[in-house]
């Protein structure tokens, strides 16, 4: 059975911000963190540095930064780590990275419903529309933008191994 672990959060970014999540059981110890991407110039070249997002303004990037420990004393399997978007922000496109674990690559998966379903990108969602008076169903194409989700099925975390994952929003 996958333990699925993640969380819902009200409209506003800033319930995110610094938020040190409770543990969500017994087993893994969950920390969510926010941070802004500022752009600074150092020695003719621009570089981001990550600064806690204590407030955000539209436009702006935050980065969202999930660490997860297996506090067990055995390999915890097929784990779902879940960073939710919230609605108020925008998921950056190919922001959420693959996480490597050995010879294993553990590709992130995306859902535009709430949580109710994932895939892999490109997502397809079907719509009705009328064309030549008749009602159609047509399958579009979900924008990277209209993600509400973004999930990592870990297939096993040994004890007290500790794995971050990341993902970057645009600030609506």
């Amino acid at each position: 059975m996958m333990k699925h672990f993640g969380w819902r959060f009200g409209t506003g970014l800033l319930c995110l911000i610094g938020l040190a999540l409770a543990q969500a059981s017994s087993d893994i110890r969950l920390d969510l963190k926010a941070f802004r991407v500022v752009s600074v110039q150092e020695q003719s070249r621009t570089v981001e540095r990550l600064e806690p997002a204590l407030d955000a303004k539209p436009g702006q990037i935050i980065q969202y930064q999930l660490t997860a420990l297996n506090t067990f004393t055995s390999p915890l399997r097929q784990v779902a780590l879940v960073i939710p978007i919230p609605p108020t922000t925008a998921y950056q496109a190919q922001s959420a990275l693959p996480l490597r674990l050995g010879d294993t690559l553990v590709v992130p998966e995306f859902s535009f419903d709430g949580g109710k379903s994932y895939g892999r990108p490109p997502l397809k969602r079907k719509l009705k529309v009328v064309e030549n008076g008749k009602e159609v169903e047509k399958e579009v194409e979900v924008k990277p933008e209209e993600y509400t989700h973004a999930r990592w099925v870990i297939p096993q975390i040994e004890p007290q191994q500790t794995l971050t994952l990341t993902l970057r929003v645009v600030v609506r």
